[in-house]
């Protein structure tokens, strides 16, 4: 990437990771409030989260995309990842099924899509960044292709990629945020995506950078 990727940016790029599957993490436990749908909520939910890392990347490296462009790449990628892991496929049917019970299935639907939550937006920005490589330009830009050879170069990115692994890989990462305080942390004091100032619960725009919450 013509030096671009400093040591500065790549600590930025973690940390969103890290931030917004985090955030993503309590989000898809919250949907198990609504009993049937949790799985579908929680998909949904993940999506948003997704393009939103991709956007924050973006602005990160100086790249120009579109919101509608960062949506469509990350629909496909988290498409791609499904399909192609049976274990996640279980894991997305089995919350839904653990939702209908009362009390102690919610609480298992909540465990689980806790943990999607945070496994799909890792493994979706690893898949990311591989995929903006392949499309740099050597002046510096993204040349986001038409839809077909883009979503060719991501089926293309996972099936050379052990995408057991980096699963697994998110599961661990999981655990450690679980392990170190991070999710409860998050959970206590909630911050902006964009901006990272403390927002309250129920606030609907950031006070100091205007996006949405």
């Amino acid at each position: 990437m013509k030096g671009k990727l400093d040591g500065t940016k790549l600590e930025h790029i973690k940390e969103t990771i890290s931030n917004y599957a985090i955030a993503s993490s309590i989000a898809s436990v919250a949907a198990c409030a609504i009993p049937g749908v949790a799985g579908v909520v929680a998909a949904l939910t993940q999506g948003g989260f997704v393009w939103a890392t991709y956007v924050k990347i973006n602005n990160t490296l100086g790249i120009s995309m579109s919101e509608n462009t960062a949506k469509f790449i990350g629909s496909a990628i988290l498409t791609n990842i499904v399909t192609c892991s049976g274990v996640l496929l279980i894991s997305y049917a089995g919350a839904a099924v653990l939702s209908f019970i009362p009390i102690w299935g919610q609480i298992g639907a909540a465990a689980i899509n806790g943990a999607l939550g945070y496994i799909m937006i890792y493994v979706a920005a690893l898949i990311y960044l591989q995929l903006i490589t392949k499309m740099m330009q050597p002046d510096g830009t993204l040349k986001v292709m038409e839809e077909d050879d883009t979503k060719h170069i991501i089926e293309d990115i996972i099936k050379q990629n052990d995408l057991k692994k980096m699963i697994e890989e998110g599961r661990n990462s999981y655990k450690s945020a679980k392990a170190d305080g991070s999710i409860d942390q998050a959970k206590k004091h909630p911050k902006c995506p964009n901006c990272g100032a403390e927002v309250k619960p129920g606030q609907k725009f950031c006070s100091d950078c205007g996006t949405a919450l």
